[in-house]
C-alpha cells in the first residue's frame, strides 16, 4: 500500500490556454517513480471529497519534485489553479505501472495527444540511457504544451489539428509517416482513446509493439472502487481490469477499444 505524503506547492501557472504547470516538493520523495505512474491529490476543502489523479509529467530525485500538469475542466481543476506558492496538499502516490523496457529496447517513439503529452517527460527521467523520439498531436498552437523540455531529451515532431504548429493532421499519421526513419524498438503512447484506435489502424501490419496509457476517471485511485474499469484481451478471454491498479500501462493489442 503506497502511503500519503504531504507536498508543497512550489509553483502553479498557467502555460497554455486553461492548462496548468504545477510544480510539488516532497520532503519524504519515493525512490520508485517510473513514467506512467500517477498521483492522486487531495484537493484542501471539504466539498470536494474524491481526490484528482494526475499523471507525474516529471520528477526530479534530486531536488525532491514533482511536475504536474492539469486542465481546468471542473470545479475540482478551478480550485486547483487558484491555489498558490507554500500551499501544502496531500497525495498519494506513485501509483499505477509505469513503462518499463525490455533489455533489447534502444530506441523510443513517445506519442501524445493533448494532454496525454504531459506522461511524456517522465518516461526518460525514469530510463535515461536509451534514446527518444518524441511526436506530440495538439488540437492548435494554443494548447501546446511541453516541447521544449522534451527537446531536451530527443527529437520533436508536432501535428496540429487546424495545422497552426508542425503539420496539418493527425500525430498517428505523422508517427507512421516517420517510421522508417525513426526505427524504434517500441511506441509509447497516451492520449485519449480514439487516438489510440487510430493507432491501431496505422499500425496494422507493423511489427513494432505499442505500449499506452489508457485514460480513465477514477475514484479511489488504488483499485478498490472498481470505477476505472477497462475491458483487456487475456489468455483467458476478455476480462475487465482496473486501470489504476493493473494499469494504467497495458499492450495496445489487448485493449477491446
Amino acid at each position: 500500500m503506497k502511503k500519503d505524503r504531504i507536498v508543497t506547492i512550489i509553483s502553479n501557472k498557467e502555460v497554455a490556454k486553461d492548462i496548468y504547470e504545477m510544480k510539488l516538493q516532497v520532503a519524504d520523495f519515493p525512490d520508485d517513480i517510473r513514467g506512467g505512474q500517477f498521483i492522486h491529490i487531495a484537493l484542501p476543502n471539504e466539498v470536494h471529497l474524491l481526490r484528482r489523479p494526475f499523471c507525474i509529467a516529471d520528477f526530479d530525485e534530486k531536488e525532491k519534485t514533482i511536475d504536474v500538469f492539469y486542465a481546468v475542466v471542473g470545479e475540482g481543476t478551478a480550485l486547483l489553479s487558484t491555489l498558490e506558492e507554500g500551499q501544502a496538499l496531500k497525495a498519494l502516490f506513485p501509483l499505477g505501472n509505469g513503462f518499463y523496457f525490455d533489455s533489447n529496447v534502444k530506441k523510443v517513439a513517445m506519442v501524445g495527444g493533448g494532454m496525454g503529452v504531459a506522461v511524456l517527460p517522465a518516461i526518460p527521467t525514469a530510463d535515461p540511457n536509451l534514446e527518444y523520439v518524441s511526436f506530440l498531436g495538439f488540437a492548435n498552437k494554443n494548447k501546446v504544451i511541453l516541447v521544449d523540455e522534451l527537446k531536451k531529451k530527443g527529437e520533436v515532431y508536432i501535428a496540429t489539428d487546424d495545422g497552426s504548429v508542425g503539420v496539418k493532421g493527425f500525430v498517428t499519421s505523422l508517427l507512421k509517416q516517420c517510421l522508417d526513419y525513426v526505427k524504434p524498438d517500441v511506441i509509447v503512447c497516451c492520449g485519449p482513446e480514439i487516438m489510440y484506435k487510430s493507432l491501431k489502424k496505422e499500425m496494422e501490419g507493423i511489427d513494432i509493439p505499442i505500449y499506452v496509457s489508457l485514460e480513465r476517471r477514477m475514484g479511489c485511485g488504488i483499485g478498490a472502487c472498481l470505477v476505472c474499469n477497462c475491458k483487456v484481451k487475456t489468455a483467458n478471454g476478455e476480462k475487465y481490469l482496473r486501470a489504476c491498479a493493473d494499469g494504467p500501462i497495458f499492450n495496445l493489442e489487448d485493449i477491446v477499444l
